[in-house]
């Protein structure tokens, strides 16, 4: 009797693209916690705290899945040197849930579809539409080549915040395992190198946006007059090396470091127009969290065994 299994999945931070679009290897990762800091934007330290995860199941030929992310953004701006109270800018928390179906097409084709929406706001205020946008891509991919040896190119389209504003974005990736060790992906939004360097090592360098558009519900006064539902854009573009380390089948550690060659932060008015620049400059930064995963080289092993 065949065995359907549950099928779990994470999505990283950055949404559904992050995992669609990197190398991944044998593991699929289930959900985590990371904790990160940027010291030095200027006048300006961030920290953010964040976890994630999500599970999928068979649905019809594909697979139906829903994912949650919650992150915590913590700005720390230098009041000595502003003439403006940002106090209620300090704080952005970012809610996310969407539902993705992934659906097997002929030919080696794929097709990837995924809806949500984020709330993102420092929760001032009542809540309201200002405080929610709209996350979605849509991805088609054609993957050849063998297991040990394998090519995936994807094209599609996403709507979302990785450069701080909503915007849409084409989404064009070619991703590609060499062998057992060495794995790469070359595209937008997501560019990077991974090195698995046994069963329990593993190095990663990665190339990626990262923004939010956070909105703040309350009332600030400024120059030109008082302000609700102003809006902190937060975009970075992110370079980084991490090492992973799998302290358990399906428990891994994770320490990165990286710079932020680009960054912009800024208040906007609801009809996003600039009030204030904090003009940043580029700062170093850091990250650890846990990673849950699966191997799905044993799944597939266990799945084959309960067909026979």
């Amino acid at each position: 009797m065949k065995k359907i299994s549950l099928v779990l999945f994470m999505i990283a931070a950055n949404g559904l693209s992050a995992q669609m679009l990197m190398m991944g290897g044998d593991e699929f990762e289930i959900g985590g916690v990371n904790y990160s800091n940027v010291p030095n934007l200027g006048d300006t330290e961030v920290t953010n705290f964040g976890a994630d995860g999500g599970l999928a199941r068979p649905f019809g030929k594909g697979f139906l899945g829903i994912r949650i992310n919650y992150q915590n953004f913590d700005f720390s701006f230098n009041e000595s040197t502003n003439i403006i109270d940002f106090s209620t800018y300090e704080n952005m928390n970012l809610v996310q849930a969407n539902v993705f179906y992934r659906r097997p097409l002929k030919n080696s084709w794929s097709m990837t579809i995924s809806f949500g929406s984020s709330l993102i706001s420092n929760l001032e205020g009542d809540i309201s539409t200002e405080d929610f946008v709209i996350n979605t891509i849509g991805l088609l991919s054609k993957k050849w080549g063998d297991r040990g040896r394998h090519s995936v190119l994807s094209f599609g389209a996403l709507y979302g915040t990785q450069f701080g504003q909503p915007t849409l974005l084409p989404v064009v990736s070619f991703r590609q395992k060499l062998n057992e060790q060495w794995s790469y992906s070359i595209g937008l939004p997501i560019t990077g190198i991974n090195y698995k360097i046994n069963k329990k090592n593993r190095l990663s360098f990665t190339l990626q946006p990262q923004g939010i558009y956070g909105n703040n519900s309350g009332e600030v006064l400024f120059e030109s007059g008082t302000l609700t539902n102003s809006k902190l854009q937060y975009n970075a573009l992110r370079t980084g090396i991490s090492y992973r380390y799998k302290i358990l089948p399906f428990l891994s550690a994770l320490v990165e470091g990286g710079y932020l060659p680009l960054v912009n932060l800024r208040i906007l008015d609801k009809d996003n127009n600039e009030i204030y620049d904090f003009n940043p400059d580029s700062s170093a930064y850091f990250n650890v969290g846990l990673r849950f995963g699966i191997d799905m080289k044993k799944s597939n092993s266990k799945n084959d065994s309960d067909e026979n």
